[in-house]
């Protein structure tokens, strides 16, 4: 025997309709006061020295996830969620309380047990906590639910749909502007389009012509500052308030630097090789001139707070120059006058590659790069000095996240594709043969 007796279930609910005494000098003594589930495993999968997946066990306790009583409805439950993976097959549980404190199953309720500290408690059944007073005059049942995150939350998650709409586009790239999201490129009949949508629902609207742009002369790059869109096109910088009706701005610019995110300011490269900002697009100042090795048309800039000094902000662009088999990366520091050239890592595996198509986004305070072929992402959590393989074998940890992984379906993708990061946590990866994918880790999601 395990320590346990049956209770007759018409002797342990026979005073049930005490609670319905209002005589006071009858109120039944009889509750939990305190209940915390006790040591259990951890199970997930991980890597082995030899790169194979393999599976481990972490201890965890039950005190680091509180259960919350319910004394109205009965219920005991812990808010937060326990890890994915979390086994409570066999658990132990210290309850505190006033009266003789029981259990059952509910998939079993005709047997009742006695609970003891050391009994081993199967949570993944239905169960009922039983309390009765000591008079016998009452019974009290608690439901308890257990609750265990059903996905692991560092897992990015990817559904390949929404795809309504969406058109054929060809050097598509992609921007987010407040709750939407704009895809441009030129369309099948040789039309500068752009084709969007809220990133919370709903159809893409086709492709839509470009007013004010010429297939021939757009460079095929946009971004987003102080809520206006911006391109280069024929040696001059165009913006637009709808995505759709463009209109000269600046004259002799080259390229823009595109930012991640709604910069605030414009940065861009002048046919004079400088390299100039504005805030307002009508005052321009002159930063530097361009430096040897700096990125050109496929740039990408993003600006954070300092990790340890908020009050400074630094911002990191890269892309390609010099024909280089690898990317460069420059940064700047709020305050500073000019970019500087990051320190260029001994080992060349480190180094971001300089590939066609090449998209760097921030996500989860670090930096993802993608490439066309999309053999996976590369993260950078040292502001794009060292960049490391997303792979989901290795043989060593640094700082990579391997469950940064691209849908199957998307793997080796050999022509143009998109991405950008939207203000609910999703990432958005769209191709021009007309795929939509959106991914997101769990933890990030805010919708």
């Amino acid at each position: 025997m395990r320590g346990r007796y049956i209770l007759l279930l018409a002797a342990l609910f026979s005073c049930v309709s005490c609670l319905k005494d209002d005589n006071s000098s009858k109120t039944p003594h009889a509750a939990i006061t305190s209940f915390t589930i006790g040591y259990y495993n951890v199970k997930f999968h991980d890597m082995n020295i030899h790169g194979r997946d393999t599976l481990v066990n972490i201890r965890e306790g039950g005190v680091m996830y509180p259960m919350t009583i319910d004394q109205v409805n009965n219920r005991i439950f812990n808010m937060d969620s326990m890890a994915y993976g979390s086994d409570l097959s066999k658990v132990t549980s210290s309850v505190y309380g006033v009266g003789t404190i029981g259990y059952k199953y509910l998939d079993d309720p005709d047997v009742a047990y006695l609970w003891r500290s050391q009994d081993s408690i199967d949570f993944t059944r239905k169960i009922q906590f039983v309390v009765k007073s000591l008079d016998e005059s009452y019974t009290r049942t608690y439901d308890i639910e257990v609750n265990i995150r059903k996905v692991f939350p560092d897992s990015l998650l990817w559904s390949g749909r929404d795809t309504v709409g969406f058109p054929v586009l060809s050097g598509i790239v992609s921007a987010v502007r407040n709750d939407s999201i704009f895809c441009f490129g030129t369309d099948t009949a040789g039309m500068p389009s752009v084709s969007f949508r809220t990133v919370t629902g709903g159809e893409w609207n086709g492709a839509n012509h470009l007013s004010g742009l010429t297939a021939q002369g757009w460079n095929h790059r946009i971004t987003v500052c102080s809520g206006k869109f911006y391109t280069v096109s024929d040696g001059s910088l165009y913006g637009s308030s709808d995505a759709l009706n463009w209109t000269s701005v600046k004259s002799g610019v080259k390229s823009v630097i595109v930012s991640g995110e709604d910069y605030g300011e414009l940065w861009v490269i002048g046919q004079d090789s400088t390299i100039m900002k504005s805030s307002d697009m009508s005052e321009w100042t002159t930063i530097q001139s361009v430096p040897e090795h700096f990125p050109d048309s496929a740039a990408v800039i993003f600006s954070y707070p300092l990790a340890t000094n908020a009050s400074l902000s630094r911002s990191v662009l890269a892309g390609i120059a010099d024909d280089s088999l690898y990317a460069s990366v420059w940064t700047i520091l709020s305050g500073d006058t000019i970019w500087t050239q990051v320190d260029i890592p001994a080992n060349i595996s480190l180094r971001l590659p300089a590939k066609r198509g090449l998209t760097i986004m921030r996500y989860d305070d670090a930096l993802f790069s993608l490439g066309n072929g999309l053999d996976g992402f590369r993260q950078s959590n040292d502001n794009g000095i060292t960049w490391y393989m997303c792979d989901s074998f290795v043989e060593d940890y640094s700082s990579w996240n391997r469950y940064m992984q691209l849908p199957d379906e998307l793997k080796g993708y050999g022509s143009d594709f998109t991405a950008a990061t939207d203000n609910k946590g999703f990432i958005w990866i769209m191709t021009d043969d007309g795929q939509v994918w959106r991914g997101v880790i769990n933890r990030l999601r805010k919708n």
